[in-house]
């Protein structure tokens, strides 16, 4: 059964989207459509309905249940606009959107459309050269992000849709502002895909605002088919090294739970997360004295918070001199590509490139796997 249905007020608002003889629109017009085929990714579906798209989403925030939103896309609207409930009528291509979250502008970074950004929520996260570019030069304006959007920059910016995410209900807030000033939004929620070529799969629900959805389907195969053969190099090792993550944060450390996108990340590169059997995929606070027990003979520390060398983490702690990872030399963080103001490249294109992380972390885990390989987004702390 499916998990949504599209209401009765949808279709008849469709009726009258084709303006043109049934069966001559075509979302895509440049571009075959897509199959709507969905193979990892359990957020959102794709329908293709001739004329149309719809796109539908569930639960886009944390802990939100029985959550739906669609989206309709179709390129014979003469605008964009909001149908009533959570459901909205988008005029596709698009040609101008703004991003409140960097990892969107990886995926259409992907999709060779970044020239379709107009606005973002904090430039100065913000990585990609040609994006930093364009910032420099106010084509692409910061449009701030929580309770402190610029509506009225918003409105100068006029776009096209807006690109939001919500990491808890409070988002509603500002979607119903946005839907109050005619302004159209997409809610993402792709953070909350718990394997990482779940979370590169959104690539297809970017792809059908900009008609691309052939070619998102042709590059996913692509990458997936990459990961899964670099997954298969680690499924017959034995010998599985303990790997720790993170860094305390003022006096606490969160802990990613087994269920995350990462844990899942260290389980195909043949790791041993050590906290694994923990059932949840978020980050949770853990007592210092307790991680300390499970991190003290760990083989591998990654992903060692903002640290770009060995001694910003001891001034966090000295006791992390005593840690086996410290004594061994083996620690490694996801901060090899910063710009000037403190941007990750890993939050932003490396959503879109899970089997470059992949090869990193069996470069790190299992260097004699893949002996050529250069590191990309990890870089070993001195």
């Amino acid at each position: 059964m499916r998990c949504w249905c599209i209401s009765l007020s949808v279709w008849l608002i469709l009726s009258g989207c084709n303006s043109r003889e049934p069966g001559t629109v075509k979302v895509n017009t440049s571009r075959g459509a897509s199959s709507g085929r969905v193979t990892y990714a359990s957020g959102f579906t794709i329908e293709n309905n001739e004329d149309r798209v719809v796109l539908s989403i569930k639960n886009p925030w944390q802990n939100a249940e029985q959550i739906s939103y669609s989206y309709i896309l179709c390129n014979s609207a003469e605008s964009s606009s909001a149908i009533g409930g959570r459901e909205n009528l988008i005029k596709v291509p698009v040609s101008r959107v703004v991003c409140l979250s960097t990892t969107h502008i990886g995926f259409i970074d992907d999709l060779g459309m970044t020239e379709s950004i107009v606005g973002i929520s904090g430039k100065d996260l913000v990585v990609s050269p040609v994006m930093r570019k364009r910032i420099e030069v106010d084509e692409i304006r910061d449009v701030g992000y929580d309770e402190n959007i610029n509506y009225e920059l918003l409105l100068e910016l006029d776009p096209d849709v807006v690109f939001a995410y919500g990491v808890t209900g409070s988002v509603t807030k500002i979607l119903n502002k946005l839907e109050e000033l005619n302004i159209p939004f997409v809610l993402v929620a792709e953070y909350l895909e718990q394997k990482p070529l779940a979370k590169m799969e959104w690539i297809k629900f970017f792809a059908e605002f900009y008609g691309m959805g052939t070619e998102a389907e042709l590059h996913f195969d692509s990458v997936a088919d990459e990961y899964n053969r670099l997954k298969g190099l680690t499924s017959r090792i034995e010998e599985r090294p303990e790997v720790i993550l993170g860094l305390p944060w003022r006096g606490t450390w969160y802990v990613s739970g087994g269920q995350s996108y990462v844990a899942e990340l260290i389980a195909d590169a043949g790791g041993n997360y050590v906290w694994k059997s923990l059932d949840y995929r978020d980050s949770r606070p853990m007592e210092l004295e307790k991680v300390f027990e499970k991190a003290l003979t760990a083989d591998f520390w990654l992903n060692t918070g903002a640290a770009r060398s060995i001694a910003e983490i001891i001034r966090t702690d000295e006791r992390f001199k005593n840690l086996q990872a410290f004594r061994r030399n083996t620690i490694y963080n996801n901060n090899k590509l910063l710009n000037d103001t403190g941007g990750n490249a890993y939050f932003e294109s490396g959503v879109a490139e899970p089997h470059v992380i992949l090869a990193d972390l069996i470069s790190i885990l299992h260097p004699q796997l893949l002996p050529s390989h250069e590191l990309k987004y990890y870089q070993k702390l001195q």
